[in-house]
């Protein structure tokens, strides 16, 4: 009988290893596995996440190059506005005379006005400064030209994000 115990003890202890070391080694594995699997669901987060940026990062960028459109269209349209021409051809318009439309313009573009000396001081008969573009507006209008582009409603958008 104290034979077969010995047997039974050395078994135990050279060929397999104790239940408690068994549900230990079963403890890391599943531990580890755990924390595997954390691994990929924050990683996956990160990803969606990254690809919802990037798709409000291009949206913000087209809406960044439409109102810069905006913004050169809304400049030129100033600037056609301002010019002493169309200033002159308005003034012409709501009946002002010659005598009133010279300090209008002169106050709009003062840049222009400082830049021309009050009297000519190189030869006579020659002006001082040298036309060398028109400055009267064209006869394309630009607003026709410029369609601004049509965003969806928000329950069109509603819409296809339920489908």
């Amino acid at each position: 009988m104290f034979e077969k115990r010995a047997k039974q003890a050395a078994k135990q202890t050279v060929g397999s290893p104790s239940r408690a070391h068994q549900i230990g080694r079963v403890g890391v594995v599943f531990g580890c596995g755990v924390l595997f699997l954390t691994g990929f669901f924050f990683t996956g987060r990160q990803h969606f996440a990254s690809m919802d940026f990037g798709m409000k990062n291009s949206r913000m960028r087209a809406q960044v190059e439409e109102l810069e459109a905006e913004k050169r269209r809304l400049l030129l349209a100033r600037e056609i506005s301002s010019s002493p021409t169309e200033i002159k051809k308005v003034a012409k318009k709501t009946g002002l005379s010659d005598g009133a439309i010279a300090p209008a313009v002169a106050s709009v573009t003062p840049t222009l006005a400082k830049s021309v000396p009050a009297e000519n001081t190189s030869t006579p008969g020659k002006p001082t400064v040298v036309k060398t573009a028109s400055v009267a507006p064209s006869g394309v209008r630009i607003a026709a030209l410029y369609k601004k582009p049509e965003s969806e409603s928000r329950e069109t958008k509603k819409a296809a994000l339920a489908e």
